[in-house]
């Protein structure tokens, strides 16, 4: 054993002696090259191997939040279709001019419609203080007047429906830990567009309540204020929508290419368009009523 050991010292030694300086430098990068190489394939390696972990991990958390996630989508679907729904019954409210017939506003109160026949005629008695009825319907009457009434009732406690829906549920999901950390921020978003398109319905109101001595016009809501409270409308529709279809659809990473994109610019101008058409709209219809009764006027 000791005999082996001195012979491999002894072969060390020659070998080190008769190896040129330049071979030897010639190894030793040849050495230090193999091991970065080595190195580098090595750190690769690792970082793949974290990376498919990390992979499989967000696949395990989205299999295992899938049934919570799902819920929560179409919770949010829901509320867009409700949506949807306020956005057509507010224009059937507008079209048979029913907006102005409520005259207080009470988040508790309002919601107890008049029952008794003394009641309906306080009601009455009431909007017959503002300008609606003193200079365009002073020849309605109380039973005409309960159905423009009950038209803009119906609008009103649809919107406090919604807020129910959209809250009620949100809180739930939050407290059970249905809701990730992303979705959280877009509930919150999406709560304060709800309830600031709320807030901003009555003041649209109020402009109609308005008394306006020196002008001429049948009094109506601001046009303006119309198209902000239907653009808050849309925008709260829309991020119900998104955010629905990404908790209810497996999406797909899609190569972009050229068609793709073009695909994408068509869907986004599309959306666009309709949009500025549908908001263009009601300050187009508000102008042209105008202009009508300022034509009777003359």
């Amino acid at each position: 054993m000791l005999s082996t050991l001195v012979r491999r010292t002894l072969l060390c030694r020659t070998q080190f002696q008769v190896t040129s300086p330049r071979t030897f430098s010639a190894n030793q990068k040849t050495t230090g090259s193999f091991l970065q190489t080595l190195k580098n394939v090595g750190v690769s390696s690792l970082r793949r191997t974290t990376t498919a972990a990390k992979a499989s991990a967000d696949v395990a958390a989205i299999q295992l939040l899938q049934p919570s996630q799902r819920l929560v989508g179409f919770w949010l679907l829901g509320c867009a279709g409700l949506t949807a729904g306020m956005v057509a019954l507010g224009g059937i409210t507008r079209l048979t001019e029913s907006g102005l017939s409520m005259t207080n506003w009470d988040l508790i109160k309002g919601m107890k419609p008049p029952s008794t026949k003394t009641d309906w005629e306080k009601e009455f008695l009431t909007y017959q203080q503002y300008p609606e009825f003193k200079y365009k319907n002073q020849d309605i009457t109380l039973e005409e007047f309960k159905w423009i009434w009950r038209m803009e009732y119906t609008h009103r406690m649809f919107g406090r429906l919604i807020g129910v829906a959209y809250l009620a549920p949100a809180a739930f999901f939050w407290a059970k830990g249905y809701i990730t950390r992303r979705t959280k921020i877009r509930v919150v978003v999406l709560g304060g567009l709800l309830l600031t398109q709320g807030l901003y319905g009555w003041y649209m109101v109020k402009s109609g309540l308005e008394e306006k001595p020196d002008s001429h016009d049948i009094p109506r809501v601001s046009h303006y204020r119309l198209a902000t409270h239907l653009t808050l409308a849309f925008l709260f529709y829309s991020g119900l929508l998104w955010t629905g279809l990404t908790h209810v659809l497996n999406f797909q990473n899609i190569e972009r290419t050229p068609a793709v994109r073009r695909l994408r610019r068509f869907a986004h101008t599309s959306k666009g368009l309709v949009f500025v058409t549908a908001v263009s709209g009601t300050v187009d219809r508000t102008l042209q009523k105008r202009m009508h009764a300022y034509n009777c006027v003359l």
